[in-house]
């Protein structure tokens, strides 16, 4: 008898708290899932974005989420619309890029290698065809092409970092 009013008592007790026990389970699972997955740069870069009205830049700055993805892992971005902004820009700050349309690349080149900090262009296309992006992939070694996803921006910023570094050694200190 009381091992039969153990048995019933157990399984009401189960009965009754089956609810509760899943709606904890419930909120174990989901803890993870509202936040986004950040992803970080190998290094935060200062970028220099040369975005002029009439290119596509300014379109992949903002409608393609470029700006807020390269912020969120962590970059350093100012923006110049005129090329008297770039000049000044270029010879007051020091950056590691020159992110441009890729149509202005090569006319920014030389204000880019002018400049105290030589920072790497990094020529930007939005939308491209593939005609313009193979073209743009012959001259330059790294190409950021918009929209992407953030992962894909990062790797295109860390490889141009990359060529950076080969081309400027850093001095070694005797």
């Amino acid at each position: 008898m009381k091992k039969l009013m153990l048995a019933a008592g157990l399984a009401g007790a189960a009965l009754a708290m089956s609810g509760d026990a899943l709606a904890c389970g419930d909120k174990l699972v989901v803890v993870g899932r509202g936040k986004p997955r950040r992803v970080k740069g190998v290094q935060s870069a200062a970028i220099l974005v040369f975005a002029d009205p009439a290119g596509v830049l300014p379109a992949a700055l903002e409608k393609g989420h470029l700006r807020q993805d390269l912020e969120r892992a962590g970059h350093r971005i100012r923006s110049v619309s005129t090329r008297q902004e770039l000049g000044t820009a270029l010879s007051t700050g020091t950056y590691d890029l020159l992110m441009t349309d890729y149509r202005s690349a090569t006319a920014v080149e030389a204000d880019a290698k002018a400049a105290p900090s030589r920072p790497t262009v990094l020529p930007t296309l939005y939308n491209p065809s593939a005609a313009d992006l193979a073209a743009a992939e012959q001259h330059y070694q790294c190409v950021m092409k918009a929209p992407g996803q953030q992962k894909d921006y990062i790797a295109v910023v860390n490889e141009a970092l990359a060529e950076r570094a080969k081309q400027n050694p850093p001095v070694k200190a005797k």
